[in-house]
């Protein structure tokens, strides 16, 4: 039976019946409000937002003390941050409607890591990244844009946690029916706390120190997104050693 129509019945099951049904419309509804949840903040968000801008912008054209030098610089860093925020928040939530209606085609993920790691050294010339690949093609079923997407936010992660003149390992390795796309970083370790939980949508896995990007987990969230549309799964653990972490994507071979 359809536990979401309560019965009409006048006994104590139809009661119980139509107490479930009411019970499960308040969770749906609820459900509903938190998937939609980022969305809206986003876009509501986006006015005042600008407004702050605005009023800084057009409070540093106006003569001002020195002492107030220091306060504008921090209000513009923290509308920065709030920034880059929202930017990801949308991001999130794209990535949830696009996946839904995205074609999937079968491509050589090898091809699609190694153009990637050449624009990463590009990228971050202060960086150094080894790359261990296959001599031969890893074919999946997916799309390789995403593909690179989920690998971007591996890396970023990587980047932003990693240890001073530190590298980057990239890897990619065939295990069983899976490729296993793995980066790892020597830096501060995941805590045990967060154990099964660092790529829910606004979680944090690490601190450091200092950086100015926001870290609310939903890079990490967009990456086991699009792991899950190309038939895998992301699992994060402390290096054997514990002087950093390693971030796999196990993605099913086409």
């Amino acid at each position: 039976a359809d536990l979401s129509a309560g019965s009409r019945a006048g006994d104590e099951v139809g009661d119980l019946s139509r107490s479930f049904s009411r019970l499960l419309a308040r969770l749906a509804q609820h459900h509903g409000y938190l998937e939609t949840m980022a969305s809206r903040l986003s876009h509501e968000l986006r006015t005042p937002v600008a407004v702050v801008r605005s009023s800084l912008e057009n409070l540093q054209l106006e003569p001002l003390p020195d002492s107030a030098t220091p306060y504008i610089e921090r209000a513009n860093a923290g509308l920065t941050r709030l920034t880059r925020i929202l930017s990801r928040m949308s991001e999130a939530t794209r990535m949830e409607q696009a996946l839904a209606s995205t074609e999937t085609e079968r491509f050589d993920l090898r091809a699609v890591v190694g153009e990637c790691v050449q624009g990463y050294r590009l990228a971050h010339p202060g960086t150094c990244f080894e790359a261990q690949l296959p001599d031969y093609p890893v074919w999946v079923r997916g799309a390789p844009d995403l593909a690179a997407q989920m690998l971007d936010k591996l890396v970023d992660n990587a980047v932003d946690f990693a240890a001073a003149d530190t590298p980057i390992r990239i890897a990619l390795v065939f295990h069983d029916t899976t490729a296993e796309l793995s980066v790892s970083n020597d830096g501060p370790p995941l805590p045990a706390a967060l154990e099964g939980k660092l790529f829910d949508s606004m979680v944090s896995g690490r601190q450091r120190d200092g950086g100015d990007e926001p870290h609310l987990g939903l890079g990490l969230y967009v990456a086991r997104l699009i792991a899950g549309f190309h038939g895998g799964s992301l699992r994060a653990a402390n290096l054997p050693d514990g002087r950093g972490v390693c971030v796999c994507a196990a993605l099913r071979l086409a």
